[in-house]
């Protein structure tokens, strides 16, 4: 039956459709206001501790996909690039290459995306750290730009990131991270959100990518991306970065299967409260020494700078071990006469004495004096020769329990390695392993037997130095590989997973620039 509308119900529901949409209508000038806001000014996150801690905020319960969630951040315009086709069949044709960079960047993609969207950029970003290093926080450029996002010393520097004889920020995952989005979101307001060319500029610099504008424009010519006549290295890097969007975008259409990464954080700050030497973390139970040193890359001696940051970055699921670990660890410095008649004392964090060089005083000396290896003093000081000035400061590193220990049990010598036991390991199928007798393995790990194996216990095994030459001569081994259409030196050394250097090495000075597609190059794995 068809119903009759009476004028009253005609204003009725004018009036309400009215409110409704003036109601709307204030929604849409917040949200613009706020976006707005935003976009102008993203926020920086200065506080190291705070960055890490923020990523312990459970994840919308939405977001169950870190991919998705990437995808719904997607805001780069697509430009109608021929190049990017080409970069997405090269990155189809060594599948090996993303395969490793996804594992490494696993540790690492949810706190770069949480830092992406805080501050409202592109979540195309997050994807950069593929183009720059493969996610190797150690990986060293031939500019020598360092880390997951290649910074030179000098713009390192200009974001705040310290460079000492301790520590490289470049290299550690909340500093870079912070310096790399503050940079990228200072040249999206450079060159006016046009990612492209803001992109183009973090590869080439920002003066080099406005000169070539202002020299386009000049000439009455199109100041676009796709207009400069950019050098190849900078024309091809927006297109790398573009192609692996694609990917993600869409990989189904490309015949490629994602990895599972969790949508939730995979390591969190703890502190340490002052210098501690980054090999007592081994003690922590299913915290792989990978971890320790793909988490913590920026401290390079071993330990953290006696001047701070007193923290160390650990998989969310040990943290609680951790910080346990590092609470049972003496703090005081005790007298070398103690240390040496009390074997049984705990590791001891890094402790530091400061020695002013006196007129005459040698290297030698100096470490006869503190009882410490002139390499340790070296190493400490950064120091590449022996010499020493009057005047000058060294940071000693005070003996600690471990180190002033009797030396190794018979046998317990060689060189030293670190096995988790797995389920179905006996000590006989351990000792067989590394070519070592079962007894080996029991004296070098007091308390162990065949009974306490239990899964995922870390025991430490010894080798001989003559079983350790003949396990390496035999992992060496001869492989060709045939340069295809795209490949580049860099590229083939990240698929590969080894060094240019080392490229070069193997090929008789290889000129890296002349590489063409048919090439036959020699790698061996393993190979030094």
């Amino acid at each position: 039956m068809r119903s009759v509308t009476t004028p009253i119900q005609i204003q009725n529901a004018i009036r309400v459709g009215g409110l409704l949409g003036a109601v709307v209508m204030l929604l849409l000038l917040a949200a613009c206001s706020s976006t707005g806001d935003k976009a102008k000014r993203p926020q920086a996150v200065s506080d190291t501790h705070r960055a890490a801690s923020l990523d312990a905020v459970a994840p919308d319960p939405r977001d169950t996909d870190i991919w998705q969630r990437m995808r719904a951040g997607f805001a780069m315009d697509m430009p109608d690039d021929p190049q990017i086709d080409v970069e997405l069949r090269w990155y189809l044709d060594h599948p090996l290459f993303l395969e490793n960079a996804w594992a490494r960047g696993s540790r690492y993609l949810f706190h770069i995306l949480n830092e992406i969207e805080r501050r409202g950029l592109p979540t195309e970003l997050a994807l950069l750290p593929v183009v720059e290093s493969a996610f190797q926080p150690h990986a060293v450029s031939r500019s020598n730009a360092v880390g997951l996002w290649q910074f030179l010393s000098e713009t390192g520097r200009d974001y705040g990131l310290q460079q000492t004889a301790w520590v490289d920020q470049r290299r550690d995952i909340i500093d870079s991270t912070r310096a790399a989005l503050d940079y990228l979101a200072a040249l999206g307001r450079q060159f006016n959100g046009d990612w492209t060319l803001a992109l183009a500029a973090y590869n080439g610099g920002p003066g080099y990518v406005s000169r070539m504008c202002e020299s386009n424009r000049s000439r009455g010519r199109g100041a676009g991306f796709m207009d400069l006549p950019l050098r190849d290295e900078t024309r091809c890097y927006v297109p790398k970065l573009l192609a692996l969007r694609k990917l993600v975008e869409n990989p189904g259409r490309y015949g490629v299967t994602l990895p599972d990464i969790p949508n939730e954080p995979y390591f969190t700050a703890v502190d340490v409260e002052g210098p501690i030497r980054l090999d007592l973390l081994a003690a922590v139970e299913n915290l792989r020494p990978d971890d320790i040193r793909a988490l913590n890359a920026g401290f390079h001696r071993g330990s953290t700078p006696p001047g701070g940051p007193h923290r160390l970055l650990v998989p969310v699921d040990v943290a609680d071990e951790a910080r346990r670990q590092i609470a049972a660890l003496p703090r005081e410095t005790l007298p070398l006469p103690a240390v040496t008649q009390s074997p049984d004392l705990p590791q001891r964090r890094v402790q530091w004495r400061r020695h002013t060089v006196q007129p005459g005083e040698t290297l030698t000396g100096v470490a006869q004096r503190y009882r410490v290896s002139i390499a340790a003093l070296r190493q400490a000081n950064g120091l590449h020769t022996g010499t020493l000035k009057s005047g000058q400061d060294l940071m000693i590193p005070v003996a600690y329990a471990a180190d002033a220990r009797p030396g190794p049990k018979r046998g317990c010598d060689g060189e030293r390695v670190l096995h988790r036991v797995a389920a179905g390991d006996t000590l006989w199928s351990i000792a067989r392993r590394y070519q070592v007798e079962p007894g080996r393995i029991t004296a070098c790990n007091p308390g162990l037997s065949g009974a306490a194996l239990a899964v995922g216990k870390t025991v430490s095994v010894y080798r001989p130095a003559e079983v350790t030459a003949v396990a390496d001569a035999t992992r060496h081994r001869r492989e060709t590989y045939t340069v295809r259409a795209g490949d580049t030196a860099w590229r083939i050394a990240q698929n590969l997973g080894v060094s240019i250097d080392q490229l070069q090495r193997w090929n008789n000075g290889l000129r890296t620039q002349s590489l063409k597609p048919g090439d036959r190059l020699t790698v061996i794995r393993n190979g030094g």
